[in-house]
Parts: structure tokens; sequence; C-alpha cells
């Protein structure tokens, strides 16, 4: 799909894309909650930054973890 048959078919059809099963639950939840159809749920940009702040933590601990375990084998 191009840029734009990709924009036409989130207005038109309410398509989304889809999330791959290995994303991080919390990558997955931003994603969902900004893609809702009502406008007024989704959140407000102060919240979305909090969120990928708090995203940012837990991947980076993720990421480590995952390193650790690695050299550890």
């Amino acid at each position: 799909m191009t840029a734009v048959q990709a924009a036409l078919a989130v207005v038109n059809k309410g398509v989304r894309p889809v999330i791959p099963n290995d994303c991080l639950p919390v990558l997955s939840e931003i994603m969902t909650r900004c893609w809702d159809t009502n406008p007024e749920v989704r959140p407000p940009f102060a919240e979305i930054v909090k969120m990928l702040e708090n995203a940012e933590t837990e991947i980076l601990t993720t990421v480590r973890k995952a390193r650790f375990r690695c050299c550890m084998t």
C-alpha cells in the first residue's frame, strides 16, 4: 500500500496496521489508544509524551536484561 492508499483505508474503512505479536504491550497500548476512531477518546499530546517516556524506560530495561542474559550464556 502506498501512503495515500493507507490514509484512504484508514479514513474510509477504519483500517489499522496489524500490531506484531512480539510488540511490547506498552507500545501496543499507545498505538491502539491513538488509533481510536473517536477523537475524544484519544489521549492528548501531553499524555502521549508521558506514555512514550514511560515506554522508553521499560524498553531500555527490557533491552538491558536481554543483553545481560545473552552475555551470561
